[in-house]
């Protein structure tokens, strides 16, 4: 049997070193330009707790009309994953929710109130043709957490009560999605 030692001091491997070295930092680019992004909904658990440690915790408050609306938050992973970074995006659109069964509307508000605190980040949609009074209330609640910004059609009827609301309390106002996306998300 022959065994084999190679030494530091061997051609080949310091051949073989320098090629790993550079293979390795090719490839590191395209590993960080990749996000990695979790949606979670109501009744939905994360596997392990430890695999969201550096995640960036998103709420995704605004415009659902009871899934009736465009499915705005679905848009948001494929643009999170193309800015790269971690993303552990809070949303509340259930594809099917019944607020008639027992104990649904407590648990989908308690769940929605404890995610929005949980969050470091609050991203408020509230499109032209909702009422969307959740997401009013939400936004009386956390205008002085200095951890939201709303996006809010000029033609939304309350846009008056949203513009004068985010200058009081300094929230970041933006007439549409892409436009908040694109100033808060660098």
């Amino acid at each position: 049997m022959h065994r084999v030692f190679v030494s530091i001091h061997d051609k080949n491997y310091q051949y073989l070193r320098i090629f790993l070295t550079v293979l390795l930092l090719s490839v590191m680019p395209v590993i960080s330009m990749y996000g990695q992004v979790i949606m979670q909904h109501p009744h939905e658990e994360i596997g392990n707790s430890v695999d969201t440690v550096g995640f960036k915790k998103v709420f995704l408050a605004g415009t659902i009309d009871m899934g009736n609306s465009v499915d705005w938050q679905k848009n948001l992973v494929t643009y999170l994953e193309s800015r790269g970074g971690k993303w552990l995006l809070f949303n509340p659109r259930q594809d099917s929710w019944n607020g008639e069964k027992k104990g649904e509307m407590d648990y989908q508000v308690n769940w929605e109130l404890s995610h929005l605190e949980q969050s470091d980040f609050i991203i408020m949609n509230i499109l032209e043709t909702s009422k969307s009074p959740i997401s009013l209330l939400e936004l009386g609640l956390f205008a002085r957490s200095g951890k939201i910004a709303v996006a809010c059609d000029t033609k939304f009827y309350r846009y008056n009560n949203v513009k004068i609301t985010c200058q009081k309390y300094g929230v970041h106002l933006y007439p549409n999605l892409e436009a908040l996306l694109q100033s808060e998300f660098k």
